[in-house]
Parts: structure tokens; sequence; C-alpha cells
């Protein structure tokens, strides 16, 4: 009888072990570096208080917390052609990658940051003819504001 109370204590034990270790995994926050997950059709993010406007060719987001993925922009390009970007994005606390993510489910990182920027930055984005996306991909616990322009595109709210 001993025996059996303690192999079941030790059993109840462990389970509680695995418990613990599975439900810590941050599923949101393994997608940072996942290329697979973010080239996806997929969105999957956890977001709290935020405010954000999406409209004509411009879009800003002041984010409390996000961790995971949230697509911003899409586009259907009849041909391959070249569009500017312009965007300033302020990191206070965490990581955040601005990604373009081709027809072909190719990924490419637009922006990295983890700090303030001081001005906002122009690029050229290369854009592919069938349909392009750019997602927001956040680490852990991750505060930010963002403020992005590109003239064709449509827009979408994060969440």
């Amino acid at each position: 009888m001993k025996t059996k109370k303690c192999l079941v204590q030790m059993l109840g034990a462990g389970m509680i072990v695995v418990c613990l270790m599975t439900g810590c995994a941050n599923l949101m926050v393994a997608i940072y570096d996942n290329g697979i997950k973010i080239a996806s059709n997929t969105n999957s993010y956890n977001l709290n208080n935020y405010e954000q406007t999406a409209e004509d060719g411009h879009f800003t987001a002041s984010v409390e917390k996000m961790e995971g993925m949230d697509t911003i922009w899409v586009f259907d390009a009849e041909e391959d052609k070249s569009l500017e970007i312009t965007y300033i994005i302020n990191v206070s606390s965490g990581k955040m990658k601005l990604v373009l993510i081709n027809p072909k489910g190719d990924v490419s990182i637009i922006a990295e940051c983890d700090t303030e920027m001081s001005e906002p930055i122009q690029s050229t984005l290369n854009i592919e003819s069938g349909n392009n996306r750019i997602k927001i991909v956040a680490g852990a616990n991750t505060k930010f504001d963002i403020d992005i322009s590109i003239q064709e595109g449509e827009f979408k709210e994060l969440g």
C-alpha cells in the first residue's frame, strides 16, 4: 500500500512538471524565427491594448503588447514592380520585424528593430506578380509604435 501511494505521488509530480514545462512555452514567441510559419497564410498572435488606423496608403499603430505575427498589408500585383515604402518604428520593449512575403512564399526582412528609430526610413520594395503581403512579427512582450506609408496595396488592421 505504501509503495502504491508513493508511485501515485511520483506520477502526480511528474504530470505537474510536464504540464508546467509545456504550459510555459509561449508558442507566439517561437514564431519570430520560423520563416515557414511567417510565410504561411495564417496569422497567430497575442495582442493587448492597441490603437491603430489603416487607410489610403497609410498605417499607424501604438501597441502595448504583441507576440506573434499579423498581416497588415496585401497587394495583388498584375506585374513585377517597385514600390516605395516609408516607415518609422519605435520599440520600447521586446523586438519586432516587418517582413515582405512574395507570392512564392519567400520572406524578406524590411526592418528589424529592438530600439527607437531616430527618423523615418524610405526604401524600395521589389514586388512580384501575384499576392504580396507584409506582416508584423513580434517577439516576447513587444511594445511598439509604427507608422508606414505605401501608395499601392491595402492596409489591414491588426487583430
